[in-house]
């Protein structure tokens, strides 16, 4: 689709197809394409008081359908100036967010984020969909 072709047939090149499709190409951002992939169920959707963020959801549901995935993944995806960790809508695969100082560590379990770090702090789950993003200092890499 979209003129990709998969070489190595793994869904994670897929994936990165398709981020690569809904931001460079369509122009989203890495929120948008967020709720593309992982798009909110459309209850979800209509439940939302925010009349702009439904509309916008709704349109993202609308015009990139085929671009849902719906089996389990958890992704971080790196681009110029930072990262985005997201894992599916309903949470099949785990994703733990810690901190510590100016650092950000992510993985499926915290057990180990508290290898590498032990004293990381503010510690979560992020929901099935909600993407982390994560952005460096400019000239820092």
């Amino acid at each position: 689709m979209f003129g990709y072709k998969c070489t190595l047939q793994t869904d994670t090149e897929v994936i990165t197809y398709i981020l690569d499709y809904l931001i460079r190409v369509k122009g989203l951002t890495m929120k948008e394409a967020a709720n593309v992939i992982a798009a909110p169920f459309w209850s979800t959707i209509e439940g939302k008081t925010d009349e702009y963020e439904k509309k916008k959801l709704t349109y993202l549901r609308t015009v990139f359908p085929s671009l849902l995935i719906t089996g389990p993944f958890s992704i971080i995806l790196g681009f110029d100036g930072g990262l985005m960790a997201l894992n599916d809508r309903l949470k099949l695969r785990s994703m733990v967010v810690c901190e510590k100082d100016d650092k950000v560590f992510i993985a499926s379990e915290e057990a180990a984020i508290r290898v590498m770090e032990p004293d990381a702090e503010n510690v979560w789950a992020p929901s099935g969909g909600e993407p982390v993003i994560v952005t460096v200092k400019e000239g820092i890499l």
